[in-house]
């Protein structure tokens, strides 16, 4: 993988311009999952480094080393006074400063790494009885206090979905779009064979009353992206069976071919790893929601 090439420092810079081009697209406001997955869509190489699960030497907990990285950018980027935010609050909002940056001449190295450099010497004076590198030190531990507080969570549950048969992965995918309101039929089973589709139903709309047929498509992929072939395949069957609308649900990514793809022709929802994740948490598939707290920074003051 090409961000396995880099070093520590060189996986920071490499997000900080896609963040700032992203947070201006959109008008200078985002969800931290937005810019993720805005990047990603930009980026196969930043897509690919996202999905990524590593293994922790010390504790053997899995984490995702994107997550690290892209908290450093942020951090660095609200501490120049690009950006803005609450610490476990999702929003993000670029600053007048942020907003007025021309990317095309503009240094990451100079603008942003060196002037935060300030920081992270204050950091690491705070750990100076430790002898190895804050960023260093985070990832062996497979945690960071820089992380949202459903991070952990979000790692297990792509870490579990890793590992289901591709038939549960079927099952768990119509489960999940039943939540959302789709009414499969038995006929869901018998063609689950038959020209890539794994679920056929009716999803009726409250507010028009409008009743359409849904076929889903599903691809546990634990490395390789869905691709563009797989999105016309996808199409042929959805056809076939005179779909209105398709959802085509992988753990992995979505080339942006595929995407491109999707959007033509009838029309194919797509929902990918991440997208998945935030389903699951929000319908509460599976899991078993819990109240917790996090300590302010007051308590880390001397």
């Amino acid at each position: 993988m090409y961000y396995d090439t880099l070093n520590s420092e060189q996986q920071v810079s490499y997000l900080i311009k896609p963040i700032i081009e992203v947070l201006q697209e959109a008008g200078g406001q985002l969800e931290r999952s937005e810019i993720r997955d805005r990047i990603s869509e930009k980026d196969e190489r930043i897509a690919e480094f996202e999905q990524k699960l590593y293994t922790a030497s010390k504790s053997g907990n899995q984490y995702k080393k994107f997550d690290f990285k892209f908290n450093f950018a942020l951090k660095e980027l609200s501490y120049v006074g690009f950006l803005t935010y609450e610490k476990y609050k999702p929003l993000v909002t670029l600053t007048s400063k942020g907003a007025a940056i021309d990317l095309s001449d503009f240094d990451v190295k100079t603008e942003v790494r060196e002037k935060a450099s300030v920081y992270w010497e204050e950091k690491a004076a705070k750990n100076k009885d430790k002898k190895v590198n804050v960023t260093d030190e985070l990832e062996e531990d497979g945690k960071s206090n820089e992380d949202d507080v459903l991070d952990d969570v979000k790692v297990k549950l792509q870490s579990a979905i890793a590992n289901m048969t591709p038939k549960k992965f079927e099952q768990f995918s119509r489960a999940l779009l039943t939540k959302m309101g789709v009414q499969f039929t038995d006929k869901s089973v018998k063609i689950s064979n038959d020209g890539g589709i794994d679920g056929y139903g009716y999803h009726t709309d409250d507010d028009d009353f409008r009743t359409t047929r849904v076929v889903i498509q599903c691809k546990r992929y634990n490395t390789a992206p869905v691709s563009e072939p797989d999105i016309n395949q996808f199409l042929g069957a959805m056809n076939k069976f005179k779909a209105d609308y398709g959802v085509f649900i992988t753990n992995s990514r979505f080339t942006n071919a595929a995407r491109v793809a999707a959007r033509e022709g009838t029309p194919i929802t797509l929902i990918d790893g991440n997208d998945l994740i935030r389903l699951i948490i929000k319908y509460e598939l599976f899991i078993t929601p819990v109240t917790t707290y996090v300590l302010d920074d007051f308590y880390d003051e001397e």
